[in-house]
């Protein structure tokens, strides 16, 4: 559209205004300055989430930039041209040693003496918090509170701690951004709020770029993450909540280490995550550990061989906040982080063959780990306002889109390569925008790439592709890419052909010359990344050490890479739709939750529906699926009821075999292969294949675009334990009680579940038995007769979040 430069600038300027009227409502809600009711009473905030589309308000109004998807003028680069600074590689993350000892009939594990930090331990310490008059296990910032935020009692204990005891911990804090950070030394630094991402220890001034922490099957860690980000909540540049979550996606944690139980934690306070490394069917195949390609790296040259199905080993995984209602804003701002699994297959040596390494590119300095040629691309965007600060309109609730690609938390960088084959792990790290990555050469040609793994999960078969399908949300592709076939001096560019004309979906995805050419609204549009192949490198893994063009290449890519995991008959199917709603209200996220009100479901922009019943949002204490029995395998019918959005929907803590997509056809990077993270497609459905085992508790399954996530659009499943099985958790084999978190300490209340979710309902079709509505009831009341722990200086154990909330405040 032309316009007059007058009126260009006129609009332009109207836009501008929108956007700062919308950043000073959205940071003040955000401080608590205003509430969502008000802003509904007064005509600008509508039932649906979202700030009223008028002229002074909202620059989709009127505007020019109204078919750019940001609907504001563009982020200001002040000068800076792409390819200008190099890439960042992520920064390793070093773990500490950890030493068993017996503490009062229990095993706890110390971490070195200097770091002066408690020992890791089973039951959290919020345990002697409650139990005793918890003097020594306070929250060092709030006395009122206890020291770690894990939630009281065998619920959230470690389950099958002495089986799998962590070897290592690592120790790391989310804190205020360091001073000297920006995207590009040509703009301007980050105020300190920002950014809210992690240090090593306590270190309590973070630093970008973020963490790479590397893993191996048979060494369970501690992750011990310190929350000290700031208490005030006008401390937060306008977006980003205090109490925060850590989900390891996707590892195959139990419950209480997921990161997503509803069991966020407070400043001052830590959380000890436990990283089992529990390979996937433990319990049913390969039980004695006698499969050589079901292993990891000793550090020797030879291999920790552990129980558990090989062809469900994993390798590229990510860390990142998953606090509920607050998951886009946390990530955005930094909490976020990678997570290589290095295993016998995937060593990470591309140089060892002793008939189970893969030696796919890495590297040969380390027995295992080299990320000499075995590259991290952690791909976002950002959108900055006109002085350049991070910018988050936490009410675009159809998704939010910036217009500044980064790497690695840089803008636009370059990344110098020698003539040889690299690993390039790729992760779509945005909240919302939809990526379809290719290469390009020089002369505009598409450069092949071969896919290793999707989503952490090695591929049966390599599979060559000029361009990788679209990349959803935490959508994982690993690429082997050839430079040899580059003389030095070359310039090979990563491309984005999927264009966006708002948060909901790609509005298409462009060809190769249009893309390049940049024709679109889109500013994602484009190259964002460039390699230059050079003729050295200073190595990663032996700091000092110059590696060279003619050194020799070991790696390669076997023409298979694991075996197929079979399609079989399921237990049970599950048909689950993801909606928008129908009727809007005025009801607040923040007085919904735990216990939300079922007539009020229209509250929120997104829900789910289960086995065509009624559509439900998020309720942490609403059990949407039970699994009852370990070992059982089910299918799900992923299904887009939403219209025209496209939503990337994410599993916990099991992996699916992806089966069909109905009658459209699925790509060669679909057919068979493992993932945790499917997009539906605009109207469309999938249908997977998962079996679940070895740990209990609560799950979710939710829309990992995270801001329809943060609108509710997730689904709480439990899993049931054996109990007739010693080794699995025998406090897990009913529905466990639901957190409800305060920085007083944590209160439970008995969950409820849908009978659409309950296969011991009669009303569930394919259900487990003419007995099952008893079972049923003794399994509830196995939950309301336990008594977890009641934390100090509360007369009861369960509470409404309301009554929760009142006794907070008398506290004060």
């Amino acid at each position: 559209m032309y316009l007059k430069p007058h009126a260009s600038r006129r609009r332009k300027k109207e836009a501008q205004n929108a956007r700062n009227n919308r950043a000073e409502i959205v940071k003040a809600l955000s401080q608590g300055q205003v509430s969502r009711r008000e802003l509904f009473k007064w005509g600008i905030f509508t039932g649906l989430g979202t700030l009223a589309n008028v002229n002074g308000l909202s620059p989709f109004a009127t505007s020019a930039y109204a078919a750019v998807p940001t609907g504001v003028p563009r982020s200001p680069t002040f000068g800076a041209l792409p390819f200008t600074q190099p890439m960042p590689r992520l920064r390793l993350e070093e773990p500490h040693d950890l030493v068993p000892r017996a503490n009062g009939g229990e095993t706890e594990l110390a971490f070195p003496s200097y770091l002066e930090e408690p020992a890791a331990r089973r039951l959290s310490y919020h345990t002697d918090f409650t139990e005793s008059d918890g003097r020594d296990c306070r929250n060092p910032k709030f006395s009122g509170g206890p020291m770690e935020g894990r939630p009281p009692g065998d619920y959230f204990a470690h389950q099958r701690w002495l089986e799998y005891l962590p070897k290592k911990g690592f120790i790391m804090t989310l804190g205020r951004l360091d001073d000297g950070f920006s995207f590009h030394p040509n703009f301007p630094e980050q105020d300190r709020d920002s950014i809210w991402t992690f240090n090593s220890g306590r270190n309590e001034d973070a630093v970008l770029p973020p963490p790479l922490m590397k893993m191996r099957y048979g060494e369970p860690v501690i992750f011990r993450h310190y929350n000290q980000v700031p208490e005030d909540p006008k401390k937060n540049n306008g977006f980003g909540s205090a109490s925060q979550a850590t989900h390891n996606h996707n590892a195959h944690n139990a419950s209480a280490s997921d990161g997503a139980s509803n069991a966020h934690f407070f400043h001052g306070q830590f959380y000890d995550y436990h990283w089992s490394t529990t390979l996937a069917r433990a319990d049913m195949i390969n039980t004695n550990a006698t499969d050589r390609r079901a292993s990891g790296p000793d550090g020797y040259g030879g291999l920790n061989l552990v129980k558990g199905d090989f062809r469900e080993l994993q390798s590229s995984l990510w860390f990142h906040d998953h606090r509920f209602f607050f998951t886009a804003e946390n990530v955005y701002k930094g909490h976020l982080g990678a997570l290589n699994y290095y295993s016998g297959p995937d060593r990470g040596n591309e140089y060892l063959d002793d008939g189970v390494n893969l030696r796919l590119p890495s590297g040969t300095e380390l027995d295992w780990g080299n990320i000499d040629f075995d590259v991290n691309l952690m791909i976002s965007d950002a959108a900055l306002d006109e002085e350049g600060q991070y910018f988050f309109d936490i009410f675009e609730t159809n998704g939010f889109l910036g217009d500044l690609m980064l790497v690695n938390f840089a803008y636009k960088p370059y990344f110098e390569v020698l003539p040889r084959k690299y690993r390039f792990r790729l992760l779509n790290a945005c909240m919302s925008r939809f990526i379809r990555p290719g290469l390009i050469n020089q002369r505009n040609r598409w450069v092949p790439m071969t896919v290793i793994a999707t989503d952490g999960n090695l591929m049966v078969n390599p599979v060559t592709v000029n361009q990788l399908d679209p990349m959803g949300t935490a959508e994982r592709f690993d690429v082997v890419v050839d430079f040899s076939q580059f003389p030095i001096g070359s310039k090979i560019r990563m491309l984005n052909v999927a264009e966006h004309e708002s948060g909901e979906r790609p509005k298409e995805y462009l060809s190769r010359k249009d893309a390049i050419d940049q024709d679109s609204d889109d500013p994602a549009v484009g190259t964002f990344l460039e390699f230059r192949v050079v003729d050295r490198v200073k190595s990663v893994d032996n700091p000092g050490k110059t590696h060279y063009a003619n050194d020799r290449d070991y790696s390669r890519v076997p023409p298979q890479l694991t075996e197929q995991i079979p399609i079989i008959d399921p237990v049970r199917v599950r048909h689950i739709e993801w909606k928008g709603t129908d009727t809007p209200s005025e009801l607040l996220r923040d007085e919904c939750f735990p216990d939300c009100d079922e007539r009020n479901r229209e509250g929120f922009g997104w829900t789910v529906r289960i086995n065509g019943e009624s559509n439900h949002f998020l309720n942490a204490n609403r059990v949407s699926m039970l699994v009852p029995r370990p070992g059982e395998t089910e299918h799900w019918i992923l299904e887009n009821g939403s219209g025209g959005w496209d939503h990337p929907i994410h599993l916990h803590f099991e992996e699916g075999i992806t089966i069909d997509r109905g009658r459209k056809k699925l790509s060669p990077l679909e057919r068979g292969v493992r993932k945790d993270v499917w997009r539906t497609g605009r109207g469309g459905q999938v249908k997977i294949q998962v079996t679940f085992g070895e740990y209990g508790g609560a799950y979710v399954t939710h829309c990992h675009n995270t801001v329809h996530e943060d609108w509710a659009m997730l689904a709480r499943y439990d899993l049931l334990t054996d109990p007739t099985d010693p080794k699995q958790s025998q406090h897990h084999v009913t529905m466990v009680p639901t957190p409800n978190p305060t920085k007083y300490g944590v209160t439970y209340v008995d969950p409820e579940i849908l009978p659409e979710g309950n296969p011991f309902d009669r009303k569930f079709e394919g259900g487990v038995g003419n007995d099952g509505e008893e079972k049923m009831a003794a399994s509830m009341n196995s939950v309301a007769a336990s008594d977890p722990p009641t934390p100090r200086k509360t007369r009861k154990s369960r509470k409404t979040t309301k009554s929760a909330r009142r006794k907070a405040r008398r506290r004060k």
